[in-house]
């Protein structure tokens, strides 16, 4: 197996690093997925902290000048790599600058140990000056590579898009001194609540008029599933989710989603896509009994 890629576009590098940042907040493992056309980077319930799911792809294209993968097989040319997204992120906070004019990533081997090797190229008043670092690494085998499939669409009861992202974080911070799950109530007609209930009362919050997914839409990156029946105008779904989950899910909007949206499955899940250019992430976060 061998991997090298290369990006030299500032702002692709500083977005990268954006993405390791936000797999850094929600959980302690974390899988990339190198293929030919794609970057993944995958949480699943199984990790240490026992963070929510978590699916993020990126074209590779929009982000490297050169890319070049063997995978295990012309067939599967594919590979997967286990680490500690917040040990890499915090090796490569210089990329946090913007400033960075190179990025060279190669899977290697040192002393015996898989490693993802970073060289970090920045300026300097003569020249260049070169960091490389060696982050360890697991390379996963063919026998796992089905717990990392992309989860099922949920067949959900209501789609709705979410307000700005940075003052519904702020807002989720604040309850969470309330109360630890949040209950959130969406409509078709493009209302949403989100109410806390505690041993000192109800709170809540609420957008009376905000837009509604288009589901033959072709910016959209899925369809209505076949299985929603539910054709009243006037129908609601809520689900109760964990509020300190949820904090760290919107932990993504540093990214800087052109469209969030929430899928509500009625006491079941809630599932978010951020929807970019050229990068996509769904967060699926299970209702919760608590209060």
């Amino acid at each position: 197996m061998k991997f090298r890629g290369r990006m030299i576009e500032q702002l692709s590098i500083k977005k990268f690093y954006s993405v390791l940042g936000t797999m850094a907040k929600i959980a302690k493992n974390c899988v990339m997925r190198l293929t030919a056309d794609k970057v993944y980077f995958i949480l699943t319930d199984q990790n240490a902290s026992g963070g929510p799911a978590v699916w993020c792809e990126m074209e590779q294209e929009s982000y490297f000048n050169e890319y070049n993968i063997e995978g295990v097989s012309q067939e599967q040319n594919e590979i997967f790599l286990e680490f500690v997204p917040d040990k890499l992120a915090k090796t490569l906070t210089v990329l946090k600058s913007g400033q960075t004019k190179s990025l060279k990533m190669k899977l290697t081997k040192k002393n015996n140990v898989p490693c993802l090797t970073f060289e970090v190229e920045s300026p300097s008043l003569s020249s260049s000056r070169f960091c490389v670092h060696d982050v360890p690494v697991s390379v996963l085998p063919r026998k796992v590579w089905g717990e990392y499939k992309e989860p099922p669409m949920p067949p959900f009861d209501v789609s709705i898009c979410l307000p700005e992202l940075r003052k519904l974080r702020h807002l989720m911070e604040r309850f969470k001194t309330l109360g630890q799950a949040v209950t959130i109530t969406a409509s078709k007609q493009g209302k949403l609540s989100l109410k806390v209930e505690s041993d000192e009362g109800v709170f809540s919050t609420h957008y009376p008029d905000l837009r509604v997914p288009v589901y033959r839409d072709d910016t959209l990156p899925w369809r209505r599933p076949d299985s929603q029946a539910v054709t009243d105008p006037e129908f609601s779904a809520s689900v109760r989710v964990d509020l300190k989950r949820l904090n760290l899910f919107l932990a993504g909007e540093q990214l800087q989603p052109k469209r969030a949206i929430a899928n509500i499955v009625e006491r079941d899940v809630l599932h978010m896509f951020f929807v970019h250019e050229d990068l996509l992430v769904q967060y699926f976060l299970p209702a919760t009994s608590k209060m």
